[in-house]
């Protein structure tokens, strides 16, 4: 399974998975799941570990050259609440690397998170019934930063990045450190995963400066679109993707904050 989302298997089969490969990510779901009840266990304070608690205005939104262009691309190709979803999303994956004592790059993993979801958007949202959109998300990334004559090798990172970041359990010892970063921030925003690893004062504070206005009837808009069945997409929805974004509890958070999503 650790195959699925890298450059390789992305170029070989367009994100379309092998029957093994689809009841290996179910298998991912049960990992992740037990790691979720851990950390409800520490939480409650059955463990050694406590939620980390983060100044939110000290992180730093990279504003390079190549940052600029990436968010200027997104926003003109995306939906508001989908353009703020991939900032949150790097800064989710901020905390969450943080709390992890991972090493990695802001401005690669600023990109990578902008550009996360750009298989999402018209319009290569088309090709979603025959490919992977996670997968035609990052040849996107690809072909827009080789343009901009960015490194070769931070641009394979940001491809592996977007195309791993619908994997349950995408893991920095494995791949990278901003891979999984990427998809613990993706995840958290759309459906509360590791939501237990951060305080509740940390969290108030990034949906204060970051609100997920509209986010929630938007993601579950853009997934339920036609996928192809053997897609990590569908797998999604086969597991209740718009349950579990309804259910999310940053929406609580949302609403305490902002009075509505």
């Amino acid at each position: 399974m650790s195959k699925v989302g890298t450059l390789a298997w992305a170029t070989k089969t367009n994100g379309i998975l092998s029957r093994g490969e689809y009841l290996g990510l179910h298998k991912q779901l049960v990992t992740l799941q037990l790691k979720e009840l851990r950390a409800w266990f520490s939480s409650k304070g059955f463990g050694r570990s406590r939620p980390l608690d983060f100044d939110v205005d000290s992180i730093v939104i990279p504003d390079s050259s190549i940052a600029s262009q990436a968010d200027e691309l997104v926003r003109d190709l995306s939906s508001a609440p989908l353009h703020s979803h991939c900032v949150r999303t790097y800064v989710w994956g901020y905390l969450l690397g943080k709390e992890a004592a991972l090493n990695f790059d802001p401005e690669l993993f600023y990109v990578a998170s902008i550009l996360h979801d750009l298989g999402l958007v018209e319009p290569h949202i088309r090709k979603s019934s025959c490919a992977c959109f996670a997968v035609t998300g990052a040849q996107k990334a690809e072909e827009f930063l080789l343009a901009a004559d960015w490194d070769r090798a931070k641009i394979s990172k940001v491809f592996e990045s977007i195309s791993l970041h619908l994997n349950l359990d995408v893991r920095a010892e494995i791949h990278f450190a901003e891979a999984q970063m990427l998809a613990n921030g993706a995840h958290l925003d759309v459906v509360g995963s590791h939501y237990r690893r951060l305080s509740c004062q940390t969290i108030d504070a990034v949906i204060r400066r970051f609100p997920r206005d509209g986010f929630v009837d938007d993601i579950k808009g853009q997934i339920d679109t036609p996928h192809h069945p053997m897609t990590r997409a569908m797998m999604l929805n086969g597991i209740g993707f718009s349950r579990l974004a309804s259910s999310n509890p940053l929406n609580k958070h949302q609403v305490e904050c902002h009075g509505h999503l």
